[in-house]
C-alpha cells in the first residue's frame, strides 16, 4: 500500500528525528556512528540479523553465566566508590560510581530546541559505549544500556547500596514483587456503595492543586535531593500538612538531606498495628542543570499534589474518621531520580517494623496532557501487579467515566511504587501518560518543566479518582 503524503512526511520526520539523536550522542560522546540501531541498508541489514543473532547466542550464554554467577549476594567488600543497583528481580551490580554518572549522563542530552530525546535501552550498543570511557569496562552490557537508555520517567533501576547488608532484599529473587502477586481483598468497584464520593469530589479545587505546585516547583529553583537546600521542600510539605486538623506531619530521614514526608489521618480505634492506605509521589526534581535549576512542576509536583489535596480533603471532609476503618497516608518520597531512594528506606522500614498494608497508590506525571480538545487522560501502569491494576482500571471507569483511561507497562524501578512492590506490598501507579507514549511531557528532566504548561483542570481528575479508589480501599 502506497503511503499517504501524511505519513510519508511523518517517516521522513522520524528519520530526521533519530539521526539527530544519534549524532548528538555521537557529537556528545565521541561515540561511532549507528550505535543506537541497525543500518537501513537491506543487504547491510540482513548481515547484521545474521551477525546479531550470532551475538545474541554468545550474549545469552553469556547472560545465564552472569545471572547463576553475578546476581547472587553482593560481595561482602564491595568495590571502593560504588553502588549497588539492582535493575531486575535477577540482576543486582555493583556501579562505580564514576560510571553511573557517566552513564546517567546520557539521559540529559538535548536536541536544538532544548527538548530530550528518547533512547530504548534495547537501542544501546553496550560495547561501543564501553569502548568510549575505560571506567566501564567491568560493568555489564545489561546495566549500560539501562542507564544510557531513556524511556520517559522511568527511572530503571533501584539503589540498594544502603542495605546491602540485607540479605534476603539482595541475594533473592524470590522475595521480591512478592506484592505483584497478592490476592485483593477489596469490595467489588459499586459507586452507589459510597453516596459520600460526590461530595468529596465536589471538594476537588484546581486552585488549590495549582498553589501545592507553585510553591513546590517555583518557591524552590531546584528539589534535586543532592542539592544545597534539599530539604527545604521537605519541610515546606510538613509545615503545609500540618495546618490540617488531625493531620500527622512527620519527617522520615534519609542517608542524605532530604527527607520523606509521612502526613497520615488515623479514624479512631486504629493504630500503626492496623493495616495502612498509602498515597503517594516524588517530591525531588531533576533536569540537566539540577543542583541550580529543576523546577519539576509535572515530575512530579503534580503527583506529590494531588496525594496532599486528597489527603487534606479527607481531613476536612471529615470521612476519615467516621467512614474510613484504616489509617491513610500521603507520601512525599525524596531521592527517587537518585534510585528510588527515600521510598526505599521507607518501605523496608515499614516491613522490618510488620507494618501491614492494605494497598498503595503511586502517582506519576500527572499535570501535562496537551490535547486540545476532549477529557482527561489517565494512564494505569500494568506492572508489577496486574490485579492491582485492573481493579483501578475499573475504579476510573466507574467514578471518573469522562476520561480516556490507558494502560500500559513501565517495568522494573519505574517509580516508587516498585519500592513497596519489591518489600511485598500490593501497588498501583497512574499518570498521564506512560513512559513510552508520544504524548509524555517533552519538558520532562528539564528547566522548562514549569507551572505555566500544565492543565490543572484535567489534573483534578486524578484528584476525584484517587478520591475514589481511597473510599474503595479504605471503607
Amino acid at each position: 500500500m502506497e503511503r499517504t503524503s501524511k505519513e510519508h512526511a511523518a517517516a521522513e520526520g522520524g528519520k530526521a528525528e533519530e539521526t539527530t539523536y544519534k549524532q548528538l550522542i555521537n557529537d556528545h560522546y565521541h561515540l561511532s556512528p549507528g550505535f543506537l540501531s541497525p543500518p537501513r541498508d537491506n543487504s547491510v541489514r540482513r548481515l547484521y540479523r545474521t551477525t546479531a543473532m550470532v551475538l545474541l547466542s554468545a550474549l545469552l550464554s553469556l547472560a545465564l553465566f552472569h545471572t547463576s554467577h553475578a546476581s547472587t549476594a553482593p560481595s561482602a567488600s564491595p568495590p571502593t566508590d560504588s553502588r549497588l543497583l539492582r535493575f531486575s528481580s535477577n540482576h543486582t551490580e555493583w556501579i562505580p560510581s564514576p560510571a553511573l554518572e557517566y552513564l546517567l549522563g546520557f539521559r540529559h542530552i538535548m536536541n536544538s530546541q532544548g527538548r530530550w530525546m528518547p533512547s530504548p535501552p534495547s537501542s544501546i550498543d553496550a560495547n561501543i559505549v564501553r569502548k568510549s570511557n575505560n571506567i566501564l569496562r567491568d560493568v555489564s552490557d545489561a546495566a549500560i544500556q539501562a542507564l544510557a537508555g531513556r524511556e520517559g520517567f522511568k527511572v530503571g533501576y533501584i539503589d540498594i547500596t544502603d542495605s546491602a547488608g540485607d540479605i534476603t532484599q539482595t541475594s533473592t529473587s524470590v522475595s521480591l514483587q512478592a506484592g505483584a502477586n497478592l490476592a485483593l481483598p477489596y469490595p467489588t468497584v459499586d459507586p452507589a456503595a459510597h453516596p459520600d464520593y460526590k461530595t468529596l469530589a465536589a471538594m476537588v479545587s484546581v486552585s488549590e492543586l495549582r498553589n501545592i505546585v507553585s510553591n513546590l516547583s517555583t518557591t524552590f529553583p531546584t528539589r534535586y535531593y543532592r542539592s544545597t537546600n534539599a530539604r527545604a521542600p521537605s519541610t515546606w510539605i510538613q509545615s503545609y500538612m500540618s495546618t490540617f486538623t488531625n493531620v500527622s506531619a512527620t519527617l522520615f530521614e534519609n542517608n542524605f538531606n532530604q527527607p520523606n514526608v509521612i502526613s497520615r489521618l488515623s479514624p479512631p480505634g486504629t493504630n500503626t498495628s492496623t493495616a495502612t492506605v498509602l498515597l503517594g509521589g516524588h517530591l525531588d526534581s531533576t533536569s540537566q542543570s539540577p543542583s541550580t535549576l529543576a523546577p519539576g512542576a509535572d515530575d512530579d509536583a503534580s503527583g506529590t499534589a494531588v496525594a496532599l489535596h486528597v489527603l487534606s480533603i479527607l481531613a476536612k471532609s471529615g470521612w476519615a474518621y467516621t467512614k474510613a476503618k484504616y489509617p491513610i497516608e500521603a507520601h512525599s518520597y525524596a531521592g527517587e531520580e537518585g534510585g528510588l531512594l527515600g521510598s526505599l528506606a521507607l518501605a523496608r522500614s515499614y516491613k522490618s517494623s510488620g507494618r501491614l498494608i492494605r494497598g498503595m497508590l503511586n502517582l506519576e506525571m500527572v499535570g501535562w496532557q496537551p490535547e486540545s480538545t476532549g477529557s482527561s487522560t489517565i494512564t494505569v501502569l500494568k506492572d508489577p501487579n496486574s490485579e492491582m491494576s485492573n481493579y483501578m482500571l475499573s475504579v476510573i471507569k466507574a467514578y471518573v467515566p469522562t476520561a480516556t483511561v490507558k494502560s500500559t507497562t513501565c517495568g522494573y524501578g519505574c517509580s516508587d511504587h516498585y519500592s513497596f512492590s519489591d518489600a511485598g506490598y500490593p501497588v498501583v501507579c497512574i499518570a498521564s501518560y506512560g513512559p513510552n507514549d508520544r504524548n509524555l511531557n517533552p519538558n520532562y528532566h528539564s528547566t522548562t518543566d514549569t507551572i505555566d504548561k500544565l492543565n490543572f483542570e484535567r489534573m483534578a481528575d486524578f484528584a476525584r479518582a484517587s478520591l475514589a479508589w481511597v473510599l474503595q480501599v479504605a471503607s
